[in-house]
């Protein structure tokens, strides 16, 4: 079975890549940096964001300050690399979104969206299943099951438990009482309407601006594929916001 080992950019976690190394090969793995079967993530949760796009299953190892998404403590790294050999874990699918605007397109993890880039309120009409919602606000947010305990649970509250559904957060809205939608897993248009004068407004995905957008562009937000991760021990999918009983 050949590795690939990924990590935070950090000198207190290259030993662990090290140590990581060191007994996948006695255990008789290969360390394959090109065509892995299988990715291995040291780090925090953005690690876990890298090693989604190889397309490979990931094995998560906590090296980060929360590690919330990561299941492996360090000490655990030889007893699970045994226990993968026997098939021994747990298989998770986590659902990913492909954000697209022109020559743009990302996989996401968590969430992506519009939100204002000057300090002013933006409109923002979502398009779904034949039907639209129009916001005035900081933006709209479209969360996956997963995503709903980050970013979007800190706007709205909403913790999205179900699998085939998508959380349309509505940023700071004006004169609304709606803080989101909850909606099946399906394609979503957001349009950034115009207010009658030159705006531009942020493209964002998992946290990170990836482009920008004026009155009248079109972002789509589609269904993707799953991600698959082996777990070996369980996560709390609050992420730490409440009490969670392992």
């Amino acid at each position: 079975m050949k590795l690939k080992i990924i990590s935070k950019e950090s000198p207190q976690v290259y030993p662990l890549v090290s140590k990581a190394k060191s007994i996948a090969e006695s255990l008789g793995y290969i360390i394959d940096e090109t065509n892995p079967d299988i990715v291995i993530a040291i780090g925090g949760d953005g690690t876990l964001l890298r090693a989604i796009d190889f397309g490979k299953p990931i094995i998560t190892v906590k090296a980060g300050r929360r590690s919330f998404l990561m299941d492996v403590d360090p000490q655990d790294m030889e007893n699970v690399l045994k226990r993968l050999k026997e098939g021994d874990y747990y298989v998770y699918e986590y659902p990913l979104l492909r954000v697209s605007y022109g020559n743009i397109a990302k996989e996401v993890f968590n969430e992506a969206g519009i939100l204002y880039d000057e300090p002013e309120s933006i409109i923002v009409t979502a398009h779904f299943q034949e039907t639209s919602f129009t916001s005035e606000g900081d933006g709209i947010l479209v969360s996956t099951p997963q995503g709903s305990t980050g970013w979007s649970m800190s706007i709205t509250g909403v913790y999205l438990g179900v699998p085939n559904a998508l959380e349309i957060s509505l940023v700071s809205p004006i004169l609304s009482a709606v803080k989101s939608l909850i909606v099946p897993r399906t394609r979503i248009k957001l349009v950034m309407e115009s207010k009658g004068y030159d705006q531009k407004a942020r493209i964002v995905a998992d946290g990170n601006v990836i482009g920008h957008v004026k009155p009248g562009d079109v972002v789509e937000i589609t269904p993707s594929r799953n991600a698959i991760v082996y777990r070996f021990f369980k996560i709390d999918p609050l992420r730490g916001i409440s009490p969670w009983r392992k």
